[in-house]
């Protein structure tokens, strides 16, 4: 029988996905280290406090944890896993403590057109390392424009979570002072690669064109975790 994560952090992991992709979550978490933790704090908690509002996809809460730390699974297991479950295990490791594990998972996220992904790549843009800031702002100003169903999941959750856009957004702008790893610090000209994504995003949220505001939402799928 092969171990997986104790229930307590079971459940902080499940209630970071849509209750929809929860049936994945379950299998993909064996490929998680027993020995693994999640932290309490969510991504949308400020200055470890507790925040005031929630995160939605499409109406759904998730509750996103803002760092984990578990080892990168062994690549043959997740090969086995389906691409669904194997998009759940990049989603987790997008929290992780380990810089070089966020952007791998990054970069596995950024191919994956499943509108739950979007506060996963999101939340890289209020973070510290610019080379990963750089990764999302290249994604979303190169591949989303050319997958117009992508693009508007992008915009609806940038406009369904106004608060934590803000929240993010704050924490870009500090980093930004903060981060003596980036070259252009002392240049107030050159964009800090987060910001510039977040900029992007709300391009794509509320100045898109005529094709976006207002675009519905897919229907909620309400399948229950087991």
């Amino acid at each position: 029988m092969i171990d997986v994560p104790t229930p307590a952090v079971a459940g902080l992991l499940l209630r970071a996905v849509p209750q929809h992709v929860r049936r994945d979550a379950h299998v993909a978490m064996h490929a998680l280290a027993p020995w693994g933790a999640v932290s309490a704090q969510l991504v949308q908690d400020a200055g470890g406090g507790v925040a005031d509002h929630d995160v939605h996809v499409d109406g759904d809460p998730v509750q996103v944890p803002y760092r984990v730390s578990f080892p990168w699974p062994a690549p043959a297991f997740v090969a086995r896993l389906t691409a669904r479950r194997q998009t759940v295990v990049a989603a987790w490791l997008s929290r992780s403590e380990n810089a070089g594990h966020r952007q791998r998972a990054a970069r596995e996220l950024f191919c994956v057109h499943e509108p739950w992904v979007a506060p996963f790549v999101v939340q890289l843009c209020g973070e510290y390392v610019h080379e990963i800031g750089a990764d999302v702002d290249r994604f979303v100003r190169t591949e989303l424009p050319r997958h117009p169903e992508l693009r508007h999941a992008y915009a609806r959750f940038v406009r369904d979570n106004p608060r934590y856009l803000a929240t993010t957004r704050h924490r870009a702008v500090a980093f930004r002072d903060l981060d003596h790893r980036w070259p252009h610090r002392d240049d107030p000209t050159r964009p800090y690669p987060q910001i510039a994504a977040l900029d992007a995003l709300a391009e794509l949220a509320y100045r898109g064109g005529h094709d976006y505001p207002g675009d519905p939402a897919p229907s909620r799928i309400t399948a229950v975790a087991s």
